[in-house]
């Protein structure tokens, strides 16, 4: 795109390509929402985004959730009352898309409210955002005795596979029968089940250690194997099984949280064969924890990020360079974070979290290939970025310039040690799946452009000259030029003016980079009432 603007002597406008990137959108509706996923398709800078929502439904009275695309968006979900949230999606080696969730009724308590029982799902979407196949799947109810309606099944992450099928992750809360014949609630156990590429359920494991276990992660490693990522309540659980299910390998790793909190938390696999994961750890109340595990699944080094708050470690993810590591620090509140991490000993390079005075948090992180920079999905309550409640957020930042939005901060960091401890039971249940159909439709959402460009755009370039007047419009002085950028929903004036008083450029504008050639000397950028002194040599 090009624009030009007549002025002294003449005013052109450029668009700006570039290598680093800092910025937040905000998305949804004017009920409850939060961004629960994001996955770039391979080495291409094509993401997949998943919402949470309750302003969005098939029926208009379910709670479905949304896939967004830079090419398309869709509400999905099943109708007759029952509520879909999904937890993670993926883009599959074939190009398909794959969500993994759990389903229930409502019971008509309205929004937010799910009776039990709850039924996991797997849906598969081609690349054009149609609906292929569903999976419903209530495993807890196969595992433990019937009668009793507290049971749960929820799939928590999805993975592809080298054979075109896929992972699943998560836990079934079963029941048992008591002393007197009956069916009451039981234990909560973690699994991974492989299914094929069209949702059918291959197999099942079952891992119990004798207390509750939550599964997060399942993932296949570069040797052709499976690793399942359990960060429970009283330990992190670290296993490995053939393509056929064979139990390969576990470890089992006690640490204390300390509040009654756990936070879903996730992991990844590494270029160099391991395993990155995060969760939360007793400390200063619950501190940030993250850890690295070799390929034998022995531990190598972690570590903890604390502030005077609870925190939380959520997701994390490799670029060429670093780890990093998403979730939320209990700064006057809870403020999304990235943490930056050395890969051969686990050191903190760098925390960032945004700014905002209300409640923020990271729930899923990926690095984009062609920039390197991490992007997190997660969600805000901040009035004024969202459209009412709770909105996803996608934010998206380089870590070398304090924006309007983006700070470093420094929190209290140490450098723990986990031992191997413990031991899983293993079970290879038969188990089946059955057919669901969703429904798929098309939607526009509601969504602000806080700060930068678009995050599902083209990175632009970022300088440490940079200077934001404010969180839509920032500048910097590029030789004898004066760049500004503007991002804002509604048109913003800018002016500019030399020391006698004379206006020398003005024009409103809403989402433009413009460059303004200028003469040696001082002037005065004006937007709004605030009024910037700036200096060509």
């Amino acid at each position: 795109m090009r624009y030009v603007i007549k002025v002294l002597p003449f005013v052109l406008a450029l668009p700006v390509w570039g290598q680093t990137w800092a910025g937040l959108s905000t998305f949804g509706g004017t009920n409850y929402d939060q961004m629960w996923a994001i996955d770039f398709r391979g080495t291409s800078s094509i993401s997949v985004l998943g919402l949470f929502t309750i302003s969005y439904s098939i029926s208009g009275s379910d709670e479905d959730f949304v896939l967004i695309t830079p090419s398309w968006q869709r509400v999905i979900g099943q109708t007759g009352g029952r509520d879909d949230w999904m937890y993670k999606t993926q883009w599959l080696n074939s190009g398909n898309i794959v969500v993994g969730g759990t389903w229930c009724n409502d019971g008509g308590a309205g929004p937010g409210s799910c009776y039990a029982p709850l039924y996991g799902f797997v849906v598969g979407l081609n690349s054009s955002g149609n609906f292929l196949w569903g999976s419903h799947a209530d495993f807890s109810n196969q595992w433990g005795c019937s009668g009793n309606s507290a049971r749960q099944t929820r799939i928590l992450h999805v993975s592809p596979t080298s054979d075109g099928g896929f992972l699943a992750a998560g836990y079934l809360m079963y029941n048992v029968s008591d002393g007197w014949g009956g069916c009451t609630s039981g234990d909560i156990d973690g699994f991974i089940a492989k299914f094929n590429s069209s949702g059918g359920l291959s197999w099942i494991r079952i891992a119990d250690a004798g207390s509750d276990e939550i599964a997060t992660t399942a993932f296949e490693t570069s040797d052709g194997n499976y690793v399942l990522v359990a960060p429970s309540w009283y330990e992190i659980g670290v296993l490995k099984f053939s393509p056929s299910g064979s139990p390969l390998w576990q470890r089992r790793y006690p640490r204390s949280i300390a509040t009654s909190t756990i936070y879903f938390s996730w992991a990844k696999p590494t270029s160099d064969g391991g395993i990155i994961l995060t969760t939360h750890i007793s400390g200063s109340g619950d501190d940030v924890l993250f850890v690295k595990l070799n390929s034998s699944g022995n531990f190598v080094c972690a570590a903890r990020i604390a502030t005077s708050g609870n925190d939380y470690g959520i997701d994390v993810a490799e670029s060429n360079n670093y780890y990093w590591v998403t979730g939320s620090l209990g700064v006057g509140g809870n403020d999304l974070f990235i943490a930056k991490i050395r890969k051969d000993n686990c050191q903190v390079l760098q925390v960032r979290r945004i700014l905002s005075g209300a409640n923020e948090q990271g729930r899923s992180i990926d690095i984009r290939p062609s920039s390197q920079i991490p992007y997190v999905a997660g969600y805000t309550n901040n009035s004024a970025w969202s459209a009412g409640n709770f909105d996803g957020l996608v934010a998206a930042d380089s870590g070398g310039l304090d924006t309007c939005y983006w700070r470093t901060y420094t929190p209290t960091i140490s450098y723990p040690t986990l031992s191997n401890s413990g031991s899983y039971t293993i079970y290879s249940p038969s188990m089946s799946v059955n057919s669901i159909t969703v429904g798929v439709q098309p939607v526009s959402l509601s969504r602000r452009i806080q700060c930068g460009l678009d995050p599902l755009g083209d990175d632009s370039e970022l300088g440490t000259d940079e200077k934001f007047l404010s969180c839509e419009v920032n500048y910097a002085v590029i030789g004898n030029n004066l760049r500004i950028r503007v991002k804002s929903e509604k048109e913003t004036k800018i002016e500019l003016y030399d020391p006698s008083g004379k206006m020398v450029f003005s024009k409103s504008a809403k989402e433009e980079v413009i460059n303004v050639p200028l003469r040696r000397g001082v002037y005065f950028l004006k937007v709004g009432r605030k009024i910037e002194r700036v200096v060509i040599n």
